[in-house]
């Protein structure tokens, strides 16, 4: 976290500061809503597609919101862009007035989706906690792919 020096006093020796968030303060607060988000690592059974729809909504308004932050920059806007926009096509494929498809729990369309969104999401994650060396919660961590084990031998996390 930076700080900004935005005015002076002169009779009394008085300085006012503004707080400015850094790309890791940025990514740490991504992180922390991502953990929040049921959706990413509960059992599908588990699932009502409208409630994914809804959290998905909640998720990509809430990363907007980090997008609007002036000091940014272009690598993590890149990154948060991204997970905008993942969560914005899961909504569509999460309409509850289509028909289902599928055979069966776990073939449906939205449990498809879901398990589309988990997979790149978990690569977005992996990489925020590696970059700005971050901690992930158990529940997110297991969204993010293993590849050898960096992420997790990076974290000290035990997999199952």
């Amino acid at each position: 976290m930076r700080y900004r020096a935005t005015g002076v006093g002169t009779s009394v020796v008085s300085a006012q500061w503004e707080r400015k968030d850094d790309d890791r303060e940025i990514a740490r607060r991504v992180l922390n809503l991502l953990e929040d988000r049921r959706l990413l690592w509960i059992d599908l059974r588990w699932e009502i597609p409208s409630d994914c729809a809804y959290s998905a909504d909640y998720t990509r308004k809430e990363l907007a919101k980090h997008l609007d932050n002036p000091e940014i920059s272009e690598g993590l806007t890149r990154d948060l862009k991204a997970l905008q926009g993942l969560f914005r096509d899961f909504m569509g494929k999460c309409d509850d007035r289509r028909p289902p498809h599928g055979f069966g729990f776990g073939a449906d369309e939205v449990s498809v989706a879901i398990g589309e969104l988990r997979a790149q999401v978990g690569i977005i994650v992996g990489t925020l906690a590696a970059t700005y060396d971050l901690e992930v919660s158990d529940d997110l961590a297991s969204i993010v792919p293993d590849a050898e084990g960096w992420f997790f031998e990076r974290f000290g996390i035990e997999r199952n």
